[in-house]
């Protein structure tokens, strides 16, 4: 499946032209389905999906809507299972004659083989994993036995919603390798979701669910970054984590908590002093905003950082009085 992206909006009723080609966009790009309102026979929905080499995500917000898939589908979808997450609204599943309430944050599998209704109940939005039988065979056996059946709740779903929103978001900016990277490691927390046990559960543990609890621990940082005493054991306490595992797990990236901190520190203290709209504002008050308590200590790290000091960098100059370079990757 090749990398790439689709979006596609529609409002109005369920009939005319506008509407078929809506439909017809989202067959091509999603799944082959006929849409009925639920409520007022208005629909406004916008839908958006990413490819990620043998995985794909779609997002579909808007007003409530009942989707029944239709016949004329190619063999790759009918080869496909559904994860279907409803992050920020109430839904109902329906296939093989079961019927399933979800809640927010709450999921179902379907599979695309065989007639289903999904029902939108109330504004918002959900997401939907498709993923190829034959990959999700490998962390289950019988995926086909959690069909339309309620799925526990394993405390996984928000770092998995955190996952694909961040995939769905940079993955048409990534090369093959890391959406490949990125599709397994999705796959790996569908896995653990469904059950999977013995060594393929490991093995998801220790590679797709622990990049994902990494991504959530750096986002955390990043959120608190100006909080001058942002500390190891409140990040690990917030993920239900001991700080050793926390410390191992940035030490797998090649750095330490404190070494990270830092470096997030220094470079939104760079990206500000370089920015038109903060030339106003005071060294000391752009260190102070971004975690800094000391002024001085922070020049020493930045110009240890940067080979230039703070100043330097507003008036865009390198320790020589060069005119500096901004590397993409810093």
């Amino acid at each position: 499946m090749a990398n790439g992206a689709f979006c596609c909006r529609y409002a109005g009723h369920t009939k005319g032209g506008d509407y078929e080609r809506w439909r017809e966009q989202f067959g091509r790009m999603w799944l082959s389905a006929d849409f009925e309102p639920v409520g007022d026979g208005r629909v406004a929905n916008e839908i958006s999906g990413t490819h990620h080499s043998f995985l794909a995500l779609c997002s579909m917000r808007g007003t409530p809507i009942r989707m029944d898939r239709r016949d004329d589908l190619d063999t790759e979808t009918r080869n496909s299972l559904y994860l279907i997450i409803a992050s920020n609204c109430r839904l109902q599943a329906s296939q093989r004659g079961r019927s399933v309430d979800l809640s927010k944050g709450q999921m179902v599998l379907l599979t695309a083989g065989e007639p289903a209704r999904l029902t939108q109940l109330t504004p918002g939005s959900r997401w939907s994993i498709r993923i190829p039988r034959k990959r999700l065979v490998d962390f289950y056996r019988d995926p086909e036995a959690k069909v339309a059946q309620p799925l526990a709740n394993s405390g996984l779903t928000a770092l998995l919603l955190h996952q694909i929103e961040t995939a769905h978001r940079f993955g048409p900016t990534l090369d093959a390798s890391a959406n490949h990277l990125t599709a397994q490691y999705v796959l790996d927390l569908v896995g653990l979701c469904l059950g999977a046990s013995g060594d393929v559960a490991h093995l998801a543990k220790n590679r797709g669910l622990a990049a994902a609890r990494l991504d959530a621990i750096k986002a955390d940082i990043l959120r608190n970054l100006a909080t001058p005493d942002v500390a190891l054991a409140r990040i690990a306490a917030n993920h239900g984590m001991s700080t050793r595992y926390v410390q191992r797990l940035l030490e797998m990236t090649g750095t330490s908590f404190t070494g990270f901190v830092r470096e997030q520190r220094l470079l939104s203290a760079r990206r500000l002093l370089q920015d038109q709209k903060s030339r106003w504002r005071k060294i000391s008050d752009i260190a102070a905003s971004v975690g800094f308590a000391d002024t001085s200590y922070f020049n020493r790290a930045f110009r240890a950082r940067f080979g230039a000091t703070p100043r330097d960098v507003r008036a865009g100059l390198d320790e020589a009085g060069h005119q500096i370079v901004t590397g993409i990757g810093e």
